[in-house]
């Protein structure tokens, strides 16, 4: 039996929760991205360093699964990859766990524009990170009326999260107080410019960013 018939089998007795976190993480700050779609114009660190800084973050954090789903035959990264296509992929080798899509408010508003948004939608339950400025109302106005059953706005009293709506086959939460000041985009700079990353990524993200000569 094969790792991924063995994970379907146990799953049809104990489904579990699979969250997907997809990203260019260039670097982390938990797939990585092979070459986002709309990113295409953007300069981004060689995928085998970008995963490498992933397994290393992922090692402090036993939950935390790295993935080679949009890595490509060669390891490459090069190929373009949409997130319907590797939602597919893990609903077929983890076939009976429930999966979550996180992601941040900022991206969930610009979701029409992806591939097959509106199956997206449906392939999983969705939790958005939210980001200032943005209100649950902006959220659920992206949804498509016909692929919610009823919109729900309430927050259970011990719950870090609030049902934006509850699709058909899906349901959409919002996560509050997740933001955090320091972006990738930070980082690259700093390391660019030859000053200290210490305090925003991990120990050992970082010594593998000066070891490897990285956004220099």
């Amino acid at each position: 039996m094969t790792t991924a018939q063995a994970h379907r089998t146990a799953a049809k007795h104990h489904p579990r929760r699979i969250a997907i976190f997809g990203g260019s993480f260039d670097p982390i700050h938990f797939i990585p991205a092979s070459r986002p779609p709309h990113k295409l114009k953007q300069h981004l660190a060689p995928f085998p360093h970008r995963f490498a800084m992933v397994s290393l973050a992922c090692t402090e954090h036993p939950h935390f699964v790295p993935s080679l789903a949009e890595a490509g035959e060669d390891f490459s990264g090069t190929q373009l990859h949409y997130s319907v296509d590797t939602v597919r992929y893990f609903r077929h080798v983890y076939h009976g766990d429930r999966f979550f899509f996180i992601i941040g408010a900022d991206a969930f508003l610009d979701i029409p524009m992806w591939k097959e948004y509106e199956t997206l939608l449906t392939l999983c339950d969705f939790i958005i990170a939210n980001r200032p400025g943005i209100r649950p109302e902006a959220l659920r106005l992206v949804i498509p009326p016909d692929l919610i059953a009823r919109p729900d706005a309430k927050k259970e009293a011990d719950q870090p999260s609030q049902v934006i709506a509850h699709l058909h086959k899906s349901t959409i939460y919002l996560l509050e107080n997740v933001s955090s000041e320091v972006s990738a985009t930070d980082v690259r700079r700093q390391a660019h410019r030859g000053q200290s990353i210490h305090g925003l990524v991990s120990a050992r993200v970082e010594e593998y960013i000066l070891k490897q000569g990285l956004y220099r």
